[in-house]
């Protein structure tokens, strides 16, 4: 899934996709902490249908439900400053079977890896990426966006993995 990122002078980021079904979805990251989920019209993908504002503690708990692919947290409130990233691997993600330090992606680092709860720090000799596994990695936004689309579409591929 594409996800399109447009900043937002003195309210946030929002972050807009479309599902397999058509639905266009918004979710505003506001500076204040709060996230809006928006859901647009059909007849009219830049209208809002619905909107609901969230807690930084509720939103948290709503991406927890949704086990997102990308939960996001920043360390700090700036767009360009370090965020950490827990990201799943999907179960037909390309880098399942591969080492994680092939994950190699300017300005992020992989720190660790959560399988079925257990915390295991990287780089870890001979240790391999199955699905379901959460890769948490600090680097800059834009660093984390990229290794989202690496474990989740085609652009990484097995050679690159296997390097």
């Amino acid at each position: 899934m594409w996800i399109d990122r447009q900043d937002l002078p003195g309210i946030g980021t929002l972050h807009a996709f479309t599902t397999r079904a058509g639905q266009r979805v918004g979710v505003i990251r506001r500076r204040d902490g709060r996230h809006t989920l928006a859901i647009y019209r059909d007849d009219d993908p830049q209208a809002v249908h619905r909107a609901a504002t969230f807690e930084p503690d509720e939103a948290h708990h709503i991406g927890d439900l949704l086990h997102a692919t990308f939960t996001v947290e920043h360390i700090d409130a700036s767009a360009d400053g370090p965020c950490l990233a827990r990201l799943q691997v999907p179960a037909a993600s390309p880098a399942v079977g591969h080492d994680p330090t092939a994950l190699k992606t300017p300005g992020v680092r992989v720190l660790a890896v959560i399988r079925d709860g257990a915390l295991t720090g990287w780089p870890h000799p001979g240790a391999l990426l199955s699905g379901g596994d959460t890769v948490v990695a600090a680097g800059t936004m834009d660093g984390i966006t990229t290794l989202a689309r690496l474990l989740d579409a085609t652009e990484f591929g097995p050679a690159d993995a296997k390097r």
